[in-house]
């Protein structure tokens, strides 16, 4: 559950603006998390809250407001979703395995006579177009990936199987529904793209007993398919969450106080300020450095902003209709598993490092999260 708070923050621009298109070794032209990129959304897994509850002096005090007046609640119980349980594929142990090898740094082998095949590490350009026109963070030179990876939006990796070197295709993709981005969520998009390097690498029984321990090939197959069981099943409930959640709002009538959109958009901008002045340098500094500008920032603030709004005005609606709350038992024992976490030595310890408030309402809307998915129905 908390995997799937923090893949939200991350995702609505808290600490995802600058992940945009790095890519393995790439560089970005537009990197930024909130603003499209053909980067998946729903299935990058992390555990990095760490930054998430840092206190922040926000300029802006949010007033209080009557919940009544800006949401009317759609169907929030008995919401029907589909749950895709994928299962582990020799296929997908194999890619596992490049992916592997390539991150201990083994000797890649050129392939000059052939086209991508599943599995290829593949250098790339691509640029993004909606109706015709370029979109920022839609374009990416020298991107670097695992063909196979699913680190790409569905169906983005599958059509650069068969590619060949340096002549230029097309890729033609559906942002997700509930893309943070919502002037291109569930919208069509078209990628041109250019492969300029495909690679692969071999396996070999030294890598495999002095790299990564294992006594066989066999063993370590088998220790692969356990993760990756692990991994489809937790990326399964993520997604189960997600859709639930995002179902509750597209069903509901929502209108955002401007008030606390300017509250989360001051957070936002003071959390990155105070960031870089934690490194001796001013935002625009900061922000140049990972190459976007500071209308992307801004766009990335204002989209950080809706949803953080959104999502408060979700929890209280629900809070009330229910009769739910967070207690003092939850709350210190959700702050002994971050404090844990972090290394803390004790919940006081952490929490006097911690803006306590966010991470009440953190707590709070994971257990908003976990009441409807424990009401939905599963098609």
């Amino acid at each position: 559950m908390k995997k799937f708070l923090v893949l939200l923050i991350l995702c609505l621009g808290m600490a995802g603006i600058f992940a945009g298109c790095s890519g393995k070794n790439g560089d970005s032209n537009d990197n930024n998390e909130t603003t499209p990129t053909p980067e998946a959304t729903n299935d990058e897994d992390t555990d990095d809250t760490e930054g998430v509850f840092v206190p922040v002096e926000n300029p802006v005090v949010k007033e209080d407001y009557d919940i009544n007046d800006y949401i009317k609640l759609g169907k929030y119980k008995g919401i029907e979703v589909e749950v895709k349980k994928r299962e582990v594929t020799d296929e997908d142990i194999d890619i596992a395995i490049q992916m592997d090898l390539y991150d201990y740094g083994a000797a890649p082998v050129e392939v000059t006579d052939r086209a991508v095949k599943l599995g290829d590490t593949v250098v790339m350009d691509f640029v993004g177009y909606h109706n015709g026109e370029t979109f920022t963070g839609g374009s990416a030179e020298d991107y670097e990936i695992t063909v196979g990876s699913r680190v790409f939006v569905d169906g983005f990796e599958d059509q650069l199987v068969g590619a060949e070197l340096n002549k230029e295709f097309e890729v033609n993709v559906t942002f997700p529904k509930n893309y943070s981005n919502t002037d291109l969520a569930g919208e069509p998009v078209v990628f041109k793209v250019i492969i300029k390097n495909i690679m692969y690498f071999e396996l070999t029984e030294e890598f495999v007993k002095d790299t990564l321990g294992f006594e066989s090939e066999e063993a370590y197959r088998e220790s692969l398919r356990s993760q990756l069981e692990e991994e489809y099943a937790e990326l399964a409930a993520s997604q189960k969450e997600s859709d639930v959640y995002y179902a509750v709002i597209n069903g509901s009538e929502i209108t955002l106080p401007e008030n606390l959109l300017e509250y989360y958009a001051s957070e936002f901008k003071t959390l990155y300020t105070n960031l870089a002045g934690s490194y001796g340098m001013d935002l625009e500094t900061l922000v140049s450095l990972y190459g976007t500008t500071m209308e992307e920032f801004e766009l990335g603030s204002r989209t950080y902003a809706e949803n953080m709004a959104t999502r408060e005005l979700i929890v209280k609606a629900i809070c009330a209709a229910e009769g739910l709350e967070l207690t003092e038992e939850e709350f210190q024992q959700y702050a002994s598993e971050y404090a844990e976490q972090f290394g803390y030595e004790s919940n006081e310890e952490f929490l006097s490092n911690t803006d306590a408030e966010a991470l009440k309402e953190d707590i709070l809307f994971n257990k908003i999260i976990d009441f409807l998915v424990a009401e939905a129905i599963e098609k």
